[in-house]
């Protein structure tokens, strides 16, 4: 749970629980749907509004309230509804004429008006994180700084992870989490590993879908699940144990299709075409060196991730100088590789060690260009019904 050092404050509280009062913005992003996560939906298509209830009890307020740093939202400040990638400084002076182009000239922008119709709550003064209780839903408004290569991270802050994830926004890591417990939500617990025993216990938590909504260069907005501009990560070693070669196997010394004497695998790197795939299975008739090619070439194929997201909630670590600090502070805001800092994690093991042992890789064909505005909307699944099996005579 979130604790002292992380005082949210009264104005935030009555805020969610108020309606949001008079410190609202409105937006045109339609109501949170229950579309099944991995299926993409090319438009703003509105969904059917989420159960509109939250939980106000003393124990939510109390844990809202130890949520974020006061510093976040104080009573008496103006809360700014400026874009921070929109409204930046470099943004700015780009548009001066005879000044130097854009750092990102092919970066797309959402509208205008995007945020316009349904009314939410800035959660911190920039406006960056906004809770929409009506519809059960927190949206963060971020910038791509990543489209090509192996990730660690979904979205992290800035200044922190920008090499290994694809999104970036400009904020608190505790000011999402702030928005998630106002919905509701309880933490749960990091994935981890026992060396000992050599068991993998996976993340536990509420169940996340979460959306991004952006603008491609025809100007169409599109709403699509985050797993989307995610897939396996396909430039890593595919291996097989064979003691000894097939009697029959010719191997070019320098072909990518290759032999360990040492660790006896048989092993190829990255990604395997279909005419790769077709040259080698002629290589040898051996059925277990048949059976290798044709798991090399299947595993290689992009294949988008489908794991879910869950709410782990990070955790605490005391440093001598500063005091109690929450991890996912660190960059580490929605997790595609198992990390025990990680605010929102995968459902399944994926690899947090090392470059050429990363899980995931970004989907560049499916991400706009680097600096362009993404609206990322996390949105609590419905718990699961247990269906009770009726006994009948």
């Amino acid at each position: 749970m979130l604790r002292s050092g992380f005082v949210l404050g009264s104005v935030l509280v009555a805020l969610i629980l108020t309606g949001c009062g008079s410190q609202t913005t409105e937006t045109g992003v339609p109501a949170a749907s229950e579309s099944t996560v991995g299926v993409e939906e090319s438009t703003l298509d509105r969904g059917e509004a989420a159960n509109s209830e939250t939980t106000s009890d003393s124990a939510d307020a109390n844990a809202i309230g130890d949520a974020a740093s006061q510093s976040d939202l104080q009573s008496g400040d103006s809360v700014a509804t400026s874009d921070p990638v929109r409204d930046s400084p470099e943004s700015k002076s780009a548009k001066k004429p005879g000044e130097e182009e854009p750092e990102f000239p092919d970066a797309t922008k959402l509208p205008d008006d995007l945020l316009n119709k349904t009314k939410l709550t800035p959660l911190n003064p920039t406006g960056t994180v906004l809770l929409d209780v009506p519809n059960r839903r927190v949206f963060a408004k971020t910038a791509v700084c990543f489209t090509e290569g192996v990730l660690e991270m979904l979205l992290c802050l800035t200044q922190t992870k920008e090499h290994e994830s694809i999104l970036v926004f400009d904020g608190k890591a505790h000011t999402i989490h702030a928005g998630l417990l106002a919905l509701g939500l309880k933490e749960g617990k990091p994935s981890s590993y026992d060396l000992e025993s050599d068991v993998y216990t996976p993340a536990s938590g509420s169940k996340l879908d979460v959306f991004l909504h952006w603008k491609d260069k025809e100007g169409k907005l599109h709403r699509e699940p985050a797993q989307s501009w995610c897939r396996n990560s396909r430039f890593r070693y595919y291996e097989e144990p064979f003691e000894t070669l097939p009697a029959d196997l010719k191997l070019d010394p320098d072909g990518k299709l290759r032999y360990d004497d040492m660790n006896k695998v048989l092993f190829w790197y990255g990604p395997m075409s279909e005419a790769q795939r077709d040259a080698a299975l002629k290589l040898s008739a051996d059925e277990n060196f048949q059976k290798a090619i044709h798991r090399f070439h299947e595993e290689s194929q992009p294949k988008q991730l489908a794991a879910d997201f869950i709410f782990v909630g990070s955790g605490f670590v005391n440093d001598p100088e500063h005091g109690e600090q929450y991890l996912a502070e660190g960059g580490y805001v929605i997790c595609v590789a198992n990390f025990a800092a990680a605010m929102i994690d995968l459902s399944i093991e994926s690899s947090a060690s090392g470059n050429e042992n990363l899980t995931y890789e970004a989907w560049t064909e499916r991400i706009p260009p680097r600096g362009s505005e993404v609206l990322v909307e996390i949105v609590p699944r419905p718990a699961e019904k247990k269906e009770t099996a009726q006994a009948t005579e």
